[in-house]
């Protein structure tokens, strides 16, 4: 199957890439390399260096053709997306948007996002969280990445996703 996974040349994604190479699958990784990096990429995967939110995704997923996307590139820097909300927003939430509108219109037939490792639920009542559990994000970190549940939530209602 060919997989293309944003934020495969991190940690958690160049694992992932690993695996799926291992597995046999064609995957196609595209990171801009701002935190991931260009030693962390399996050679067996194609590789395309831009941020999210370029015009040129377009291109890739009309020429790659994904049956699945495995969406994990963000900003993550929670300090970051405190002193600057609008850049969090605009890779997180935008970005979000445009590769899944890629998606979408390119017939990519599954996504899996990787959302936060608990960001989005704020101040925790209950030790581990499970997805019903209370979400208040307390940074725009945490509001980005819940709203990247909620685009997608929509998508998957509407029968876009």
């Amino acid at each position: 199957m060919k997989i293309v996974v944003t934020g495969g040349a991190g940690f958690i994604g160049s694992h992932l890439v690993d695996r799926l190479v291992q597995e046999g699958h064609e995957v196609v990784v595209v990171d801009n390399l701002s935190t991931g990096k260009r030693r962390n990429l399996n050679r067996a995967a194609e590789f395309y260096k831009m941020d999210l939110q370029s015009s040129r995704l377009e291109r890739v997923f009309r020429k790659e053709r994904p049956a699945m996307l495995m969406h994990l590139a963000a900003q993550m820097d929670v300090r970051r997306s405190v002193e600057d909300p609008i850049f969090d927003a605009q890779v997180n939430i935008l970005g979000t948007l445009n590769v899944l509108e890629q998606a979408v219109r390119h017939g990519t037939r599954k996504v899996v996002f990787a959302s936060s490792g608990g960001a989005i639920y704020g101040e925790q009542e209950v030790f581990p969280a499970s997805e019903s559990h209370p979400t208040r994000p307390a940074s725009p970190y945490g509001i980005s990445k819940l709203s990247g549940e909620h685009y997608l939530g929509y998508y998957q209602q509407i029968g876009r996703a």
